[in-house]
Order: C-alpha cells, then structure tokens, then sequence
C-alpha cells in the first residue's frame, strides 16, 4: 500500500500548526448572501471539508471594503458586523480538528462596483474598464487590510491569506508589469515600485493583528504571459515579502487578463501539478513553508512533491470539491474510493452562466454546496430498488440507495456498465477518472449487477421503486447523401469503439471492421477499459485521412479533437452558428483553442446542401463551399426517450426517470439526476 507519510505530518506556518500538508485553497462559490454574510450554506460546505480531513481551510476571497464587491454573493471583513457569521464558520470547521484562514483582498480591477487599479485596466470578464487608485487613497487602503485582518482574529482565524497572483485584484494588479504602468513611487518598471503597497500592507496587518498572526501569500511563480513578470523576477520578490512579514507562500501561476483564468483555473490539456517546477525555484529563496497549487489531483504525485523537496505542502480546491473526503482516503489507505475532479471547468462555468448570480456547482458531486439538501441519510424503509441502465446516472443513483440501505438491482442491456461514459472517457481521457469511480463503488456496495438484459415494463413490477436512466435516442439531420458507405453517424461510432454494435449497424462496416467491432470487442468488453481503446487508437482507425464531423454540441467538438490528435485533417462543420453551446465560456474557449491549434477546420451557420464521395457540400451567405472529406461523422442529437417510464406509469408505485432519457444533458445532469433519485427513494 502506497505510504504518505509526507502529506500526514504536521507543519508549522509561523504561530500555527497544521496537522497535515493537504490545504483547501480558496475558491469562490457565491454561497455568500447578498450583503457580504456568511450562510448557513457556506458553513456545511466548509464543515464538509474539515470533516474530511484537510488540514487548512482557505475561505474564499473577502472584500476589506464592503464598497467593493467581487461577486454578487461574495464575503467581506470589511466592516464589524461581518464578525459573528465568520465566528460561527470558524467554530464549526474547528470542532473537526482543521485550521481555517480567510483569504482577504481587495477585488481592485475586478470590483463589481467601482473598479479601481495601479492604471486603467479592462477587466476580462466583463468589459469593464478600471479608474486609476490615487496616491493619497493608498492610505484608506492600507488602513482597510489592517482592520480587516483584526476583525479575522477576533472571528477565530488561525491565520490569513492574502491575493497577490494573476495580475489580479488590487495587489495582484500592482504586481504585474502589465497591469502596472505607474510613474510615481509604486510603478511596475522596479522591484521596488510594484511591491511597495503590498510590502506596506503587509508590515501594517502585522502591526494591527498582531506579528503571530500567520500570514500566507498567493502569489503566480511565473505570470507565464507577454510582457509579464517571471519567475527570476519572483525569485528576487519573495525574500523581499518574506522580510515583511509573509509566513507562506502559495504558489500558482498566469495572469487573469489575457482569457478567462486562463493558466490559473486549468483544463485537462495542462499536466497535472503544473506549477511545481516553479514553486521549488521560490522554495530555494525563502525559508518559510512553500505550498504549490494547480491541477494536485492524485494524491501520490502530491506525496512526491513534499518528498522530494519541491514543495512543503499541497493546495487543492477542484479536487476537494469534487471529493471533500479526499485527505481522509489518502490517510486511510482508501485512494482508490477518491471521487477524482475531471478538469471540466463546470464549477467555474456554473458561476459564468446566466444568471449571474449562480452558485458554483461541480458536475462529478451534486452534494458540493447543497450538503444539507441532498444528505445521505439512512431510508425511513428500506425498498426494494430497480435501476434500469447503467451509465453515470443509473450507476449514481444505485450507489446513492445502497448507502441509503435499501436493497438495490441495477440492471443493463449491454455487456458493461457505463453506457455513454464509457465512450465518452475514449474521447476525453479525464472522463475514465468518474468511470472508475462510479465501477468501483458498484463493486464495493451490495448493488446486485445484471449485464445483458434488456427488461420489459412487465418485469418491473415487483420492485417498490424504479429508476429509468436508459438513455437518449439520437436524431440525426437529414442530408442528401448521408446514406453513402463512407457517411456514419455518432451511435455507430461509439458502438465500434465500445464494441456494442448492432447486427444492423455491422453491416455497413468492412469486413476487418465488422469483425472487430461486432465480434471481437463484444467478447472482451467486459475487460476493456477506455484507456486501452485510446492508446489503440494511436495506431489504428478506421477512418480515412480527411474527416468532417458535422455537429455543434460538447461531444462533436471533442470528437473532432480526438481525431485530429490522430493525424487525420478534420473538418467541424454545423448549421448553428456557435460551437459547444451546452457548455460555459470557460470550457468552451479551452476546446474551441485545442482546435485552433490542431488546424481544424471549424464552420458554423452553414445550410448542408450534400455529402459526396470525398467532399460535404454547404452554403455560406448564399455561396456555395465544401470540405474535402474521406470520412463523414454525422454527431447527431440527443432526444428524450421516456419509452420505458411512460409504460411503468400505474404498474409501479414510485419511478424516476434520470439522465439523458429526460432531455439532453452531459456529466452534470447525470450525476446530479442520480443522486436526486437516490435521496428522493
């Protein structure tokens, strides 16, 4: 068994110890009330992650000035009567053995209200240009810091953390030679410029709350951006932040103003623990604890970087949001049962989708934000449970009954479970991680599994409850040509690469094809992990090598991605005008960037008007074009498909119906389908 030694001892951050190095780094939830409170919401959403086992909290962002607001339903400590709510969040999270500190910022350039910077800077997200913080204001500023970090103390904090990364925010901003084109006395061209507000809020927080009061600094290693501050010239800051008075440091990295958080909130194409090359060169500088932070997911790569020196601790905040009980699992010998963050962007993109108000969510655990909504509690009677269909939604649902106690039958069609995941974590490796997942809790709960059977409504009626989750039909847009041996749709792509393809679907396959993905991969596919499948692919595809995928959702561009990581020249072609709508702006802008650097070919707004042998013909503003294509992948549509549930209707006492079989939707809607059900039972 894997030992971690390393990530469960204890570490000292000036006057506070923390008993091990697993930090929960901030992260914004909007789980704040509309003036500045701390919520019930926000306190079991923290309790949850001390419960869990981490060693130190990081509160997400308070504003010092309760004038400036970050988020619609963000924190502050900008004014006394912020200091009960903080009090009972920190009591709670305490009566679980975790340390708490607050991160406390001025939002400055991102202020909802009012922006203000070191110049005139236009905020990435919203337009909006910034007015220039004046000389004589810097003292009000300052002030504020100090009576923010009092007011922390006397909540109960154990220390504080403050937000100087990403050339964002106030200090942030001030840091960053891009963002910073002073003149005066605080100008970004000298080391001495752009760290003075920040050297004085520092020395000043120290006189105020008091010099054991543990500060910690996030702070980007290397802004990793034109014209932007590099990581000698951090190495050259940090000991200069140190002598001020900085306890830690936290070590990100990139800048906020080019993209959407580009490089600081990253996708699945970025490796994992990018930042740790980084955070060991400011470790070489500093004689305070170094944390690292930036995409830590597998808790062994998080041993090896305090291990071998790189880091003293590890921050994570996706990874905890997707699994609060990760530390205890990495302390318990229990990784395997770690519910893994897929890097989908969905937590960030759920905050950027209207309204504007909405609260952060994660799409691999429904439970984030809403633990007192949907806790798993012990059935007042225990039922007996038909799960129909065994994809994320069937699986998540079935896992939610056994832990509820009652008795479970999770029944599937085809030779696996997994269903469209399965399929899904082919195209995009990070998927694989909530297979896994979900496969092995089916494996370790008393779920009574059934492979190869497709039920009857007749069958159903001995069971006390029914949950439907078998999926969608796809609808294909009618195309003259589409019908041509070259011309497959998306159904039928899936089924050869997850060897469920249909007698009818063979047919039109060649022969070598047929074999393989009617009567080979069938045999083994209980074996075949989606893993297996992708590295083969590398090899060997049966496409040709111009491909055009025709389609606009999440799925063809991914599929469009995949393909074009495998040599082929491909085409992405649709008659809506925008690409991967059912996701955020976030998750969009990352694929849509993969394809551009992959020289797809991406149109949209065109009328299909034909597929041929070797091109698909559209219309653009009245011209006529085409894409030159061997191969034609026609993605298709899900649509609801309620066949089974609407038969059940009188037969059986209590049915759910979840996942795509209710209406199109991705990862997010299936697991949170499955888990409404598995409470509701």
């Amino acid at each position: 068994m894997q030992s971690f030694q390393h990530l469960a001892s204890p570490i000292r951050i000036g006057a506070m110890t923390v008993g091990n190095r697993m930090v929960m780094s901030a992260m914004t939830t909007n789980f704040g009330s509309a003036d500045f409170e701390v919520t019930e919401r926000l306190i079991r959403y923290h309790e949850a992650r001390a419960r869990g086992g981490v060693g130190l909290i990081t509160v997400e962002m308070c504003s010092v000035d309760v004038a400036q607001r970050y988020q619609p339903q963000s924190l502050s400590l900008g004014d006394d009567r912020f200091i009960a709510g903080h009090r009972e969040l920190v009591r709670r999270v305490h009566a679980h053995g975790a340390r708490i500190q607050p991160q406390i910022s001025h939002p400055g350039p991102e202020s909802m209200t009012d922006p203000v910077g070191p110049s005139v800077n236009v905020n990435a997200g919203t337009g909006w240009p910034s007015r220039v913080l004046e000389a004589e204001e810097m003292e009000r500023v300052i002030a504020q810091y100090g009576d923010a970090a009092v007011r922390a103390r006397e909540a109960g904090y154990d220390g504080m953390e403050l937000h100087a990364a990403h050339g964002y925010m106030l200090l942030g901003s001030f840091l960053c030679p891009v963002r910073n084109r002073r003149e005066d006395e605080y100008t970004g061209a000298t080391i001495e410029g752009r760290t003075r507000l920040l050297v004085r809020v520092i020395r000043h927080i120290k006189q105020r709350a008091g010099a054991d009061f543990p500060i910690t600094l996030r702070i980007s290693g290397n802004e990793d951006a034109f014209d932007g501050r590099m990581l000698n010239d951090t190495q050259l800051i940090a000991p200069l932040l140190e002598q001020a008075g900085i306890d830690a440091f936290q070590v990100s990295g990139g800048v906020s103003h080019d993209k959407i958080v580009a490089q600081i909130v990253c996708g699945a194409h970025y490796r994992d623990g990018y930042n740790t090359a980084v955070a060991a060169a400011v470790r070489k500088v500093v004689n305070v604890p170094v944390m690292v932070v930036g995409r830590i997911h597998d808790p062994v790569l998080a041993e090896k970087i305090i291990a071998e020196g790189d880091a003293d601790m590890v921050a994570m905040a996706r990874p905890l949001l997707a699994d609060p009980e990760l530390p205890a699992k990495v302390l318990s010998g229990r990784t395997p049962e770690i519910r893994r963050c897929l890097s989908c962007q969905n937590c960030i993109d759920s905050m950027l989708i209207a309204p504007f108000d909405a609260n952060m969510n994660c799409a691999v655990n429904a439970q984030s934000g809403r633990e007192a909504e949907l806790a798993i509690t012990p059935a007042a009677v225990r039922k007996r449970v038909l799960v129909v269909g065994g994809g994320p939604a069937g699986m998540e649902a079935a896992r939610v009954a056994a832990l509820r106690g009652h008795e479970v039958r999770l029944v599937e069609r085809g030779g696996r479970l997994g269903g469209s995941l399965f399929y899904a974590s082919i195209v995009h490796a990070d998927n694989q991680r909530l297979l896994d997942y979900l496969l092995g809790a089916m494996s370790r709960l008393p779920v009574r599994v059934e492979l190869g059977r497709a039920l009857e409504s007749a069958e159903c009626a001995d069971a006390d409850a029914v949950v439907v989750a078998t999926g969608a039909r796809m609808v294909r847009p009618v195309i003259p040509g589409m019908e041509a041996a070259h011309v497959y749709d998306a159904t039928e792509v899936r089924g050869w690469f997850s060897g469920t393809l249909s007698a009818e679907e063979a047919a039109r396959w060649p022969a070598l094809l047929k074999l393989l993905g009617h009567h080979v991969m069938p045999r083994v596919q209980q074996w075949l992990r989606p893993g297996h499948v992708r590295a083969a692919s590398r090899h060997f595809l049966p496409l040709g090598k111009r491909v055009c995928v025709i389609g606009s959702d999440l799925p063809a561009v991914e599929l469009a991605d995949f393909i074009a990581h495998r040599g082929r020249r491909v085409s992405l072609i649709a008659e809506d005008q925008w690409f991967a709508q059912d996701v955020g702006p976030k998750r969009r802008q990352e694929q849509l960037s993969a394809l551009d650097r992959l020289g797809v070919e991406v149109l949209g707004g065109v009328r299909l008007t034909g597929i041929d042998a070797g091109a698909v013909r559209f219309e653009y503003a009245g011209r006529a074009g085409s894409v030159p294509a061997d191969t034609v992948i026609i993605a298709g549509s899900p649509a609801p498909d309620t066949r089974l549930a609407d038969a059940l209707g009188g037969r059986v006492g209590e049915i759910h119906a979840i996942g795509d079989c209710t209406g199109p939707g991705l990862l997010r809607k299936a697991v949170e389908d499955g888990m409404r059900a598995g409470t509701a039972l």
